[in-house]
């Protein structure tokens, strides 16, 4: 089919647009966290590439048109699942040029199909916003809504890190551009690096994205990225395909190969560490994105998704224990040990210790005898800042397997 202004002319008048969906895979819990919305025009039932309909809506001064109904027709289609509780959804940071930064419209639509702000994560591109006060001014608005804030497409440049500390964004999507081959390109990773680095000084959680092979997906989990999407775990597709077995069994497998690949791999002790560092910060940065304080919900919920944790507990900044201490379902403990309560000070333990006085973060124990079960076990620690500025230091003792 030949592509041309009359044909996209249509697509956008006649709202002839289909989403597909791409999950966001987490390694350490072998869950979906999220799924990205994908817009694809249709015409005479044959796909029309987003590239030629962004192309001539922005020519046409159609982009604010045309982001609305990919907007809607996400919406509406993400609202009918359960099995995936957060939407990204991409906006077009174009517009930000020609209206009013703040508009709710975002809002409106979710409210519209009965999606809690929180449970959607705004995507920009930053490269086009000619306006830097106009993008901070859309940030704002929608963070003070609940929505969470996912930087697109970051690569490289002074002006990539500049936007970064300017929006501090709670979600940076690694450009394919970086991922790509980035095992055997020694450029590439020191770009990943630095990326990387910036985001945990932030808070701020990283997807690589496009993802095509085993060496993509090791090298990115040996250097501390969060969470994967591309083609190496699923494609892009329909919601009846995505949870299908078929697509269950193809994440557990890529899962599998990726195991078998690091026990192969003479580095495994760095793989170890880097685990490590993954599982407390991952649960550091969903406790700072919880803006109703209730963190031992959170808590709860991680510990749940994760087999090798034995229980997680936060302390205050004067070292007292400020939750519950959460145990794993089903954990033995022995006779004359009891989890620590709520109240109990932790001041001269060196999980909090070497937190609170910034000696190492995050802190990782060796291996010892549990106060609260009588086993094994080995403690990571780190830090966040509560909606009041109070430091928070989150403690996690794992499992020896």
């Amino acid at each position: 089919m030949k592509i041309s202004d009359d044909v996209i002319r249509k697509i956008i008048d006649t709202s002839s647009i289909n989403v597909e969906f791409q999950p966001i895979y987490s390694l350490n819990t072998k869950k979906f966290i999220g799924l990205e919305a994908l817009a694809r025009g249709v015409y005479e039932d044959e796909t029309v590439s987003p590239y030629f309909m962004f192309k001539y809506a922005a020519l046409n001064g159609m982009s604010p048109e045309l982001d609305r109904i990919c907007r809607e027709k996400a919406m509406q289609a993400f609202a009918g699942e359960t099995r995936s509780s957060t939407l990204f959804l991409n906006f077009d940071t174009s517009i930000l040029n020609t209206i009013k930064p703040g508009s709710g419209e975002i809002l409106k639509t979710a409210e519209a199909n009965n999606i809690s702000p929180q449970n959607v994560v705004i995507e920009l591109n930053e490269a086009n916003v000619k306006d830097s006060y106009d993008l901070m001014m859309f940030v704002n608005f929608y963070r003070s809504k609940g929505f969470l804030i996912a930087l697109d497409n970051v690569s490289e440049g002074l002006d990539t890190i500049n936007k970064i500390m300017l929006i501090n964004p709670d979600i940076i999507k690694i450009d394919r551009a970086i991922i790509c081959d980035i095992s055997n390109n020694t450029y590439n990773r020191e770009v990943f690096r630095s990326i990387i680095n910036t985001s945990k000084r932030i808070g701020a959680m990283t997807v690589a994205v496009g993802v095509e092979t085993v060496d993509e997906v090791q090298t990115c989990m040996l250097m501390g990225v969060d969470y994967f999407q591309g083609y190496y775990f699923q494609k892009p597709d329909q919601f009846n395909y995505l949870f299908t077995n078929e697509a269950r069994l193809r994440l557990e497998e890529s899962a599998q190969r990726l195991n078998i690949n690091i026990k192969n791999n003479p580095t495994v002790e760095n793989v170890r560490i880097e685990s490590y560092r993954r599982t407390i910060c991952e649960l550091v940065n969903r406790l700072a994105c919880r803006r109703d304080g209730n963190y031992d919900e959170e808590l709860r919920s991680y510990v749940d998704e994760h087999d090798e944790i034995e229980c997680a507990f936060l302390i205050n900044s004067r070292g007292f224990q400020i939750s519950d201490t959460v145990m794993s379902p089903g954990t033995e403990i022995l006779t004359g040990y009891h989890p620590a309560l709520r109240g109990v000070n932790h001041d001269i333990k060196n999980y909090f210790y070497a937190i609170k006085e910034q000696i190492e973060d995050p802190f990782i124990s060796g291996w010892y005898i549990s106060n609260a079960t009588g086993k094994s076990c080995k403690t990571i620690s780190s830090k966040f800042y509560n909606q009041s500025g109070e430091m928070i230091v989150t403690c996690v003792d794992l499992k020896k397997s």
